[in-house]
């Protein structure tokens, strides 16, 4: 039996990380993970944010750098209690707006969130 580990991050550092992509590694192309199937539902094109690595903190609160991998999900609450849960790989911040996709497989609009009023970032 395994299970997925959670990682935690603030708010501070998840803003931090987000600005910090590097232009040359994002890329808007063609999704071959799905193999063809991806590529026929998605119109060919996804988002990619570039990050490899992040900062993050276990359930003990001691440092971690975790790897990014296409299944790799982010849980964001707000301080209304809202929850989304998004791949991080399609993650990325504009203004202070959070925006993202729910699915390698179809587009699925979601209506961002604020990053200053984040209280729970989660990481899987």
């Amino acid at each position: 039996m395994t299970s997925c580990s959670t990682y935690y991050m603030t708010s501070s550092s998840f803003k931090e990380q987000l600005q910090n992509i590097d232009p040359n590694k994002i890329n808007d192309a063609y999704d071959f993970r799905l193999g063809l199937v991806g590529v026929a539902l998605k119109g060919g094109k996804n988002f990619y944010n570039g990050i490899e690595t992040l900062k993050c903190k276990d359930k003990n609160g001691n440092d971690v750098i975790f790897t990014v991998k296409p299944q790799t999900g982010i849980r964001l609450t707000d301080s209304t209690g809202r929850r989304i849960q998004l791949y991080f790989d399609s993650v990325f911040l504009r203004d202070s707006l959070v925006y993202g996709s729910k699915s390698h497989f179809i587009t699925l609009p979601v209506t961002p969130m604020n990053v200053k009023k984040l209280t729970k970032i989660e990481i899987q």
